[in-house]
């Protein structure tokens, strides 16, 4: 697991695709293991999907590794869930 705490507001960018431009919405965060502290971006679908500057949630990698063209990748909207809910496992015992 790993955790990851949200740094901004929702931004904006345009990346250009061959179909044109289109506009990505993203946040600014901060990934936490036990191994590193990295700088990151999580992208959202927009504005009103960004989620709560400055809480964290926790991110279960192993969920969101999906195959790629040229092997194992990220998944382009991270599976976060709220560290104040309780897993399933944990709701079980």
């Amino acid at each position: 697991m790993a955790t990851i705490t949200i740094k901004s507001e929702p931004l904006n960018r345009y990346v250009t695709t061959k179909n044109g431009q289109k506009q990505v919405h993203f946040q600014n965060a901060q990934l936490e293991t036990s191994e590193m502290r990295v700088q990151v971006e999580v992208e959202i679908d927009g504005p009103q999907q960004a989620y709560v500057n400055g809480k964290s949630y926790q991110w279960d990698v192993e969920k969101d590794v999906i195959p790629g063209r040229f092997g194992p990748e990220l998944a382009r909207r991270y599976s976060l869930r709220d560290m104040a809910e309780p897993t399933k496992r944990a709701a079980a015992a």
